[in-house]
């Protein structure tokens, strides 16, 4: 590397050179105020021709196309209102077919059924039908509360409807059905539950129409295009005049649903009609989007739709239509709104590209100042850098802040006091050798029991906080955080700085740690939370220390029987203090070896339990604990 610039040099000449360049090099400012404004004058005003020479042309393709979405998101959204009622119903047909659910055990069976009712809001009710008459049926009341009905006697018109359903093991869709309870039209699913070839019952979930009038306002929003869903050629299951006119339409048990003509919309309503024409846009689509068009009052009204099947005994006709004025106006207001926002850009485009111009030179600094923070090892203080209308300086930031997301994680995952050490020592620090350390073992009593009662969140929550306390203290104390082993820590001292008092070191982290444990189980105690306690295991003696691992994923670390004995002697914890309590270290049993005791201060207060023989570990080794 002698005689070679280091990084930050310049070549020989660059600096005459760059005097030279910069006397005829045209300013940023300039290239963009010019340039930029010719070609956005250029670009907008090719955009606008086009646009304006082939709207009409392209008109009855944007109807296709956009009715062909529409149709497709309306299908989407049945199959997500619905297929909540099927996927409940098979759920938990397969649950009671296994026995997980024990459909013998009345309570089990309602709490299984209001479980799924809970986490399917767009169903309205769910039961099960046993074959020999019994039922239990879980449902939502007219405010949106569970009700329960369990008859205690086996009903004959259950069992009757159980033997009646098709004999098949897959689901199968009811016909639509009116619920007076809720002034709505419903559908219905029932799956069988099947138990060694057997039908043993059948689980029916009942799920709302309704909501589907909904879906087909907002697409019409969406979309001006006017969108319904027949249930099949003549009555009307989804349209937009139903939201607020179900009443007025005399709708009920003999009439769920309206007909064609009953819905003020007599476009709608004559779709059917015998001078119905072919649509010449879909012989060359192809797919499934069917369509023909209507003369009516003087204009082309155009139908497009698909018919989907699978819900219930009618077929589903799901679609929208469009009166041609209607598709030209919106054509032709849409080129409008374009031209005003072209002329628009067009005018600001100079002023655009000046301010572009004077604004380029602050990402760059931005940059080389959030580059220059990277330094201090605090990623998480170092700003990302901001983003650019240039290519260049765009590229540049985001490969700077990908840089910073993985440096952030490598944060999280190598502790940055370790790393700083580690840089300062030089590479001679991360050498593997044989040093006195002392190691400890952390493991909070009964987690294993305690975590069955928590949400996978509450308990990931509930360790990041307790490792955070934990964390805290041994840094602070000049320790190293090796790693988090399920709820227990392994940290030790002594390495890579050399700390003749790492013993003493050790004893005062585990002492604060029991204090900030205390601290906190007074938290714990006012929200009625249980105290947490807590094992430390304590080990002085002679450790291999250095990178360890294989290539491309290395630790630093330390391995020997140091290690094993601190572990030891958390676990026998378990022994020498089984309630985890007394002393001045409350909740915290703390555990040390003979040898960690002789590298104490004479101030400490220790308590000698013996000498006791550990696994895995020849010849009785001494034991004290920890008081103070």
């Amino acid at each position: 590397m002698t005689g070679e610039p280091g990084p930050g040099a310049a070549p020989p000449g660059y600096a005459s050179n760059s005097r030279r360049w910069r006397c005829w090099r045209p300013t940023i400012a300039a290239v963009l105020t010019f340039g930029f404004g010719l070609l956005v004058l250029v670009a907008v005003a090719s955009v606008l021709w086009v646009v304006l020479g082939t709207a009409q042309k392209n008109a009855v393709t944007l109807l296709r196309d956009r009715a062909d979405f529409t149709v497709a998101s309306l299908i989407d959204q049945i199959a997500i209102h619905l297929g909540a009622a099927r996927s409940q119903s098979e759920f938990l047909a397969e649950m009671i077919g296994r026995n997980e659910i024990a459909a013998e055990v009345r309570d089990n069976l309602a709490d299984g059924l209001l479980g799924a009712l809970a986490a399917a809001p767009q169903v309205t009710g769910i039961g099960y039908f046993s074959m020999e008459g019994w039922s239990l049926r879980v449902g939502r009341g007219k405010y949106g509360v569970l009700r329960i009905f369990d008859p205690q006697e086996p009903d004959p018109a259950v069992r009757q409807l159980v033997e009646d359903l098709p004999s098949g093991a897959s689901s199968e869709w009811g016909g639509v059905f009116w619920v007076e309870s809720l002034n709505q039209p419903h559908l219905a699913v029932s799956t069988p539950v099947m138990r060694d070839g057997r039908r043993l019952a059948v689980i029916s979930s009942v799920v709302s129409v309704q909501a589907l009038s909904n879906y087909v306002d907002d697409f019409e929003l969406q979309t001006g295009l006017h969108a319904f869903i027949l249930y099949g050629r003549d009555r009307v299951l989804a349209h937009s005049s139903l939201i607020d006119n179900v009443r007025s339409l005399g709708l009920g048990q003999g009439k769920p649903l309206p007909g064609l003509s009953e819905v003020a919309d007599p476009l709608l309503a004559s779709i059917w009609d015998d001078d119905k024409k072919p649509l010449q846009m879909l012989e060359d689509f192809g797919g499934s989007l069917l369509g023909h068009r209507r003369e009516i009052g003087g204009e082309t009204v155009y139908y497009l739709y698909r018919v989907i099947g699978g819900y219930g005994p009618r077929q589903l006709y799901m679609g929208v239509y469009v009166s041609d004025s209607e598709l030209v106006t919106t054509e032709l207001d849409r080129v409008t709104l374009a031209g005003w926002i072209g002329f628009a850009i067009l005018v600001l485009a100079l002023f655009i590209a000046v301010m572009l111009g004077r604004s380029i030179a602050r990402p760059l600094r931005d940059l080389a100042g959030a580059a220059r923070a990277i330094s201090t090892f605090d990623f998480r203080r170092v700003p990302p850098a901001k983003g650019s209308v240039f290519r260049e300086l765009d590229s540049a930031a985001q490969a700077f802040n990908a840089m910073l997301a993985g440096l952030r994680w490598f944060e999280t995952y190598v502790p940055r006091s370790l790393v700083l050490r580690l840089i300062r020592l030089g590479e001679d620090g991360v050498e593997s050798e044989e040093r006195q350390v002392t190691v400890m073992f952390t493991d909070i009593v009964g987690f294993t029991t305690a975590s069955q009662q928590l949400t996978p969140h509450g308990t990931a929550d509930f360790l990041n906080h307790h490792f955070g306390l934990l964390a805290a203290e041994i840094e602070s104390s000049g320790g190293t955080l090796d790693k988090y082993m399920g709820d227990a820590v392994m940290a030790f001292w002594g390495a890579p700085d050399d700390q003749p008092d790492h013993a003493d070191r050790a004893c005062s982290a585990a002492l604060a740690i029991a204090a900030a444990l205390e601290v906190d189980n007074i938290a714990r105690a006012a929200k009625g939370q249980s105290p947490i306690r807590l094992r430390i295991g304590l080990h002085s003696g002679p450790a291999i220390v250095g990178n360890i691992g294989a290539p491309g994923r290395v630790n630093y670390t330390l391995i020997g029987d140091t290690v094993n004995l601190a572990n030891r002697l958390e676990a026998f914890g378990k022994e020498a203090a089984p309630d985890s309590a007394g002393g001045e270290t409350g909740a915290v049993v703390i555990l040390m070896s003979a040898a960690t005791r002789a590298g104490l201060q004479p101030s400490r207060r220790v308590e000698d339990l013996g000498t006791h023989q550990m696994r895995g570990h020849i010849g009785a080794i001494g034991v004290f604990r920890l008081l103070g």
